[in-house]
């Protein structure tokens, strides 16, 4: 098993992934391989497992704020593995979601200002009626999740080479070969092998284990719980131990204060 540790990460192989998954269900005895055939199967099936996760908000395990240059007079901006922002060949996909966005004022200097850009939704957008207006700031953007690149419609579309900073999603990297090496942070070599096990359940005719599908959801509920934080709420005073610290003078029904 080719599985290495770097501090708390742990980074294996598909092809480790797909053994183990194996060995959980009983298709494979420890030290018996699983035969070409069958791993690519297991491939197909781990890469679909990823696909899902790539996709949900409670298995992102982080965040990445990126700096990219604009092209002046140009719209919409593409980013992906082929786009006008190159996510880089570890990614090979567009962002499931760009979260937020801002135009970055002074790039370069000591003390660059970044400039809150409004994100907007297709309806916003379907209704600008100059969608082709020119500015040397951005306000706002649409982000189109196409395939295989996205598609950032700032508005205005600037008409200078400025730079904006994106909030993306960070996730597991899709597996592409048996030898692709995986990085997993932790809570997710259980989750991902216990997960891929029991998918794997129905083509080598096995019935899913009770303790191995408890281990998978207590193992992706870790995950969630890790990534994927309650809002916090705050509340106006009339609760127990809430007096002073809410908006006592806030009304709800109206949306104003008195």
């Amino acid at each position: 098993m080719a599985v290495t540790f770097n501090g708390s990460a742990v980074t294996a192989r598909a092809a480790d992934l797909i053994q183990s998954a194996a060995y959980e269900i009983g298709a494979f005895s420890p030290g018996e391989a699983v035969n070409p055939a069958e791993a690519l199967w297991g491939l197909e099936v781990l890469q679909r497992i990823i696909d899902q996760w790539n996709a949900k908000r409670g298995m992102i395990y982080a965040v990445s704020f990126d700096l990219y240059n604009l092209t002046a007079n140009h719209g919409p901006h593409t980013i992906g593995p082929t786009g006008d922002f190159d996510t880089g060949p570890a990614a090979n996909y567009r962002p499931v979601r760009v979260a937020s966005a801002s135009f970055v004022l002074n790039p370069g200097s000591t003390n660059p200002v970044d400039l809150p850009v409004q994100m907007r939704d297709k309806d916003w957008w379907a209704a600008n009626p100059l969608k082709s207006l020119t500015s040397s700031i951005i306000t706002d953007c649409y982000y189109e999740p196409a395939s295989p690149n996205g598609n950032l419609n700032f508005f205005p579309i600037c008409n200078t080479n400025g730079v904006v900073r994106l909030e993306q999603w960070s996730s597991l990297a899709q597996a592409l070969t048996l030898q692709t090496q995986l990085g997993l942070v932790q809570g997710y070599w259980e989750a991902l092998v216990a997960t891929l096990a029991l998918a794997l359940c129905p083509s080598f005719e096995k019935q899913p284990s009770p303790v191995l599908a408890a281990r998978q959801a207590a193992a992706v509920k870790t995950i969630f719980e890790n990534n994927d934080p309650p809002p916090r709420i705050d509340t106006a005073s009339g609760m127990p131990g809430t007096a002073g610290t809410g908006r006592p003078d806030f009304n709800f029904l109206t949306g104003m204060r008195g």
